[in-house]
C-alpha cells in the first residue's frame, strides 16, 4: 500500500443534493465476499476481511499477508461527494506538512486515484476509500496517566498547524454541529420538551446572537477537524499515557479556531471540586504550541456552552424524528447537560479566568 500524491479536485461533485440527515440512512449493504472483491479489484490487495461497527459508512478491517492493516471505507451515497473529497484531500495534505502526525494515510488505488466510485446494491453511487489502519483504544474507555491531557493539547495544536494551509471548495459547507451555525438550531427547540432546559437552550441561542455572533468574524479561522472529542481520539492502552490516533474527519468545516477549540475543551469538563483541570491542561499544551488570541479566550466558555446547547437540542430533534434510534441518539445528552450545568456553576468569569491563566502559565515552547 502506498499514499498518493497531492491530488487535483474539481469542483462539480461539490454541487451535489441537499443536506441530509445521514442518521436516517442505512449504512451501504455490502457483503465481505464483496468488500474483498472491492479490495482486489480497486486496490490489488488481499487478506482477512472483517466488517467494524459504523453510524454511516461501511467499514472493514483487511489484515494483509505481509502483516499490515488497513481500514476499507465505503461511504453512504447520501454524503456530499465533495465533503467526502475534502477529507481525503485533508489527510493527503497532513501527510505531506506533518508525516508523523497520527492521522490515517490514504491509500491509492491501482490506478492511482485516492478513491474510485462504485454502484451499491440499490443503484446509488458510493466512494470507496482504502486507508492505513490506526490501533489503539478510544480514548473514551481509558483511564487517563498523569501529563495526557496536556499532550492531546499540543497533538490538537500540531493538527490545527497542520491544517491550516489546507482549503478545499466543500469547506464552507453548512454544518450544524459547527458552532458559528448555533443561530439554526432554533427552529429545532420545539423538540426539547423539558420547561426548564427549552428556556435554558433559548436563552443561550438568544445570547448567541446577540453577543457572540457578532464577534466571530473578526477571530482566526480556517479549516478544522471540528471534533477532536474523546470518541475520535485513540490511546495506546486502557491506561492512557500517549495519543496513538486521530480518527473521523467527517465534520471538517472552515471555521474560527476558537469554535474548534472549544468542541475539544467541552469534553473534558469533569464533575468533582475541579471541573476544569482537565481543560486548562490542555490549553497549556495548546498554547506552548500555537498561542492563543485574547478574543478567542475570552469566548472560549461561551463557545462550550454552545457545543453542549448543539448537542442537546440536535439530539433531542432527531430522537422525535426517528424514535426508533432514540437510545443512540440520545447517548450523549447526560454528559452534555452535566458539562452546561459545571459551566452554570462555575460562572463564565470565572472559566475565562482559569482559561487565561492556563494559556499564559510558563511553560517551554515546542516546535512542531
Amino acid at each position: 500500500m502506498s499514499a498518493v500524491g497531492l491530488p487535483t479536485f474539481s469542483t462539480a461533485s461539490a454541487s451535489a443534493p441537499a443536506p441530509a440527515d445521514l442518521l436516517a440512512h442505512d449504512a451501504p449493504e455490502i457483503t465481505l465476499d464483496k468488500a474483498a472483491e472491492l479490495a482486489r479489484d480497486i486496490f490489488g490487495i488481499s487478506g482477512s476481511i472483517r466488517p467494524l461497527s459504523a453510524e454511516r459508512d461501511a467499514n472493514f478491517h483487511i489484515r494483509l499477508e505481509t502483516g499490515e492493516e488497513a481500514l476499507l471505507k465505503v461511504t453512504n451515497a447520501v454524503e456530499d461527494q465533495g465533503v467526502t473529497e475534502m477529507q481525503t484531500a485533508a489527510l493527503m495534505h497532513l501527510a505531506r506538512v506533518d508525516p508523523a502526525l497520527p492521522v490515517q494515510r490514504i491509500c491509492q488505488t491501482l490506478t492511482g486515484a485516492p478513491s474510485a466510485i462504485i454502484t451499491g446494491p440499490g443503484g446509488d453511487a458510493h466512494v470507496v476509500r482504502l486507508m492505513s489502519y490506526l490501533d489503539g483504544t478510544i480514548l473514551s474507555s481509558a483511564a487517563p496517566a498523569q501529563g495526557l491531557y496536556k499532550a492531546l493539547g499540543t497533538l490538537h495544536a500540531r493538527l490545527t498547524m497542520g491544517l491550516r494551509g489546507f482549503f478545499h471548495p466543500a469547506a464552507g459547507h453548512v454544518l450544524q454541529w459547527d458552532i458559528k451555525q448555533a443561530h439554526r438550531l432554533r427552529p429545532m427547540l420545539d423538540a426539547v420538551e423539558d420547561h426548564t432546559l427549552h428556556e435554558r437552550l433559548t436563552a443561550t441561542i438568544d445570547h448567541f446572537d446577540a453577543e457572540i455572533a457578532p464577534r466571530l468574524p473578526a477571530l482566526r479561522a480556517q479549516v478544522a477537524h471540528n471534533d477532536f472529542n474523546p470518541h475520535n481520539l485513540l490511546v495506546d492502552g486502557p491506561e492512557a499515557t500517549r495519543a496513538t490516533g486521530i480518527i473521523d474527519f467527517g465534520d471538517m468545516v472552515h471555521t474560527p479556531l476558537a469554535c474548534d477549540l472549544a468542541i475539544a475543551c467541552s469534553y473534558q469538563i469533569s464533575e468533582g471540586s475541579q471541573p476544569m483541570q482537565r481543560i486548562t491542561q490542555m490549553i497549556q499544551g495548546y498554547t506552548a504550541l500555537m498561542p492563543l488570541e485574547d478574543a478567542e479566550l475570552n469566548l472560549l466558555p461561551d463557545l462550550m456552552r454552545l457545543r453542549h446547547a448543539t448537542t442537546l437540542t440536535i439530539a433531542a430533534w432527531r430522537a422525535r424524528r426517528y424514535p426508533a434510534n432514540a437510545d443512540y441518539i440520545l447517548r450523549n445528552t447526560a454528559a452534555s447537560l452535566r458539562g452546561l450545568d459545571a459551566i452554570d456553576r462555575i460562572g463564565l468569569p470565572s472559566a475565562r479566568d482559569a482559561i487565561h491563566a492556563a494559556a499564559t502559565a510558563p511553560h517551554e515552547r515546542q516546535s512542531a
